[in-house]
C-alpha cells in the first residue's frame, strides 16, 4: 500500500463518543436531506432517496430534474434499498479540499437493486477484504464539526460479509 497513514477501522469520519441519550441533545441532521431521510430523531436509521421516471421506470439516486434515460421530466420520489453490490472502489490518498476525515480512505460505488449507483465511503474494512460483487449495507455515522451544536448523519457503506471486516478491530 506504500507510505502513509494506515486505514482506520472506523473509516474517515469521527464517530461521536457520546451515549445515544447525549447525542439526542444535539441537533441531528442528515448531511443531505435530498439524498438521506432520517427515520428517527437520533439519526440511527434512515433511507436513501431518489426518483423514478414515470415514463420508462428508471430510478436515480438523489435529486433529478430529468430522467437520465429518456429525458422525461415526469419523475416521482422513491425510497431506495439499504443494500447493494460493490461495483467499484478505490483508495483515496489525496482527499478533496476540506475533507474532515482520515486519509487514506476507501471510496466505493455500490449498485442498488433498483439500478442506481451510490458513491460513498466504505468503512469497517481493509481494501484487501473488498471484492467486486460483494454485498454491502448502508451505514450511518454521526459527524460533528468542532464547536458545532449540529450532528450530521452521513451515509456510508460497510460489507455484509464479516470476513471483510478488520480482524480484532485492526486494519
Amino acid at each position: 500500500m506504500g507510505a502513509g497513514p494506515a486505514l482506520t477501522p472506523m473509516g474517515s469520519c469521527r464517530k461521536l463518543a457520546l451515549p445515544m441519550t447525549q447525542q439526542t441533545r444535539h441537533k441531528v441532521q442528515s448531511v443531505d436531506p435530498r439524498r438521506l431521510k432520517l427515520a428517527d430523531p437520533a439519526g440511527t436509521s434512515g433511507v436513501l432517496l431518489g426518483f423514478q421516471c414515470r415514463q420508462c421506470g428508471v430510478q436515480v439516486f438523489g435529486p433529478a430534474t430529468y430522467c437520465q434515460s429518456c429525458t422525461s421530466n415526469d419523475l416521482a420520489p422513491v425510497e431506495l434499498s439499504q443494500r447493494g453490490i460493490l461495483y467499484s472502489f478505490t483508495v483515496v490518498r489525496v482527499p478533496p479540499a476540506g475533507w474532515p476525515g482520515a486519509v487514506p480512505y476507501i471510496l466505493g460505488q455500490v449498485e442498488l437493486p433498483e439500478g442506481p449507483h451510490v458513491l460513498a465511503e466504505v468503512i469497517d474494512c481493509a481494501p484487501t477484504g473488498l471484492k467486486i460483487g460483494m454485498e454491502m449495507a448502508l451505514a450511518l455515522t454521526h459527524v460533528q464539526a468542532e464547536g458545532s451544536e449540529v450532528v450530521r448523519v452521513v451515509y456510508k457503506w460497510r460489507p455484509q460479509t464479516p470476513s471483510a471486516n478488520f480482524p480484532e478491530g485492526k486494519p
